[in-house]
């Protein structure tokens, strides 16, 4: 689990997990969308990944900047009988790319699933439709699930509740222009003393090619009107980009 919050200079020990089951209409016949969430042995992204972590109360704030690569390895089945795909993560390094750790997913008609260390994220549900929205921590316990960022422990999957805000849409990541593309909000909520934003890209037939993740806390109420990277105190901001995808 360390080497993922790791890019981030972050040490994540999750204090709290239970499990539980996914809210879905089980009379629904359509499965459409699969395609936003390709799983084949030998897909591989590469991932550019920016972070900003505020700490000390937001004297001291780190910037970092990662090159991540994703592949798909093999696969397992799972005592519910989900075929899983084994996703190894790799960070690029001066001598070429290390293995920081090791992922799964697995989708089936009804949503998508991954598996990030010790947390399971239902990333998608289908059909994938505007508006549709879905408990994607449904997993765990989102509000009681504690991280520590930089030494300081946040409930960061406070508020949590996905939902499709766009869908079909074209988007320039970086130099590539990709078409059909599905835009999950996962969080958008914000008070006087934090703001959780999250949302993810995922195109068709490439999977996920967009990520922007801020999770900030202060306790300087008396500046409702500054900007939250000027009044952050601790937590952070992730821009996850896609670099290329290939298969196999």
């Amino acid at each position: 689990m360390k080497y993922f919050w790791a890019l981030l200079l972050i040490s994540i020990t999750i204090l709290l997990f239970n499990s539980c089951g996914t809210k879905l209409d089980p009379y629904s016949n359509d499965f459409s969308g699969s395609e936003y969430f390709p799983l084949e042995i030998g897909n591989t992204w590469i991932y550019e990944i920016d972070s900003i972590v505020y700490d000390n109360k937001g004297t001291k704030i780190d910037t970092i900047k990662h090159i991540v690569k994703e592949f798909i390895s093999e696969t397992f089945e799972d005592n519910s009988g989900n075929t899983n795909y084994l996703i190894e993560r790799y960070n690029k390094s001066a001598t070429g790319w290390d293995i920081s750790n090791v992922w799964a997913a697995y989708k089936n008609n009804k949503q998508a699933v991954r598996k990030e260390d010790n947390l399971i994220f239902i990333k998608m549900v289908f059909p994938v439709k505007k508006d549709v929205d879905w408990d994607g921590n449904a997993y765990f316990d989102s509000e009681n699930t504690i991280i520590s960022i930089a030494g300081e422990p946040i409930k960061m999957y406070e508020y949590w509740n996905y939902k499709y805000i766009s869908t079909g849409t074209t988007e320039d990541i970086g130099a590539n222009q990709y078409n059909d593309v599905a835009t999950v909000e996962q969080v958008n909520y914000e008070n006087s003393i934090e703001k959780r934003y999250s949302i993810e890209k995922y195109a068709k037939g490439t999977g996920l090619i967009y990520k922007n993740t801020v999770i900030l806390n202060t306790q300087k109420i008396d500046q409702p009107n500054t900007p939250w990277e000027d009044k952050a105190e601790e937590g952070f901001i992730l821009t996850q980009k896609l670099i290329s995808f290939s298969k196999n």
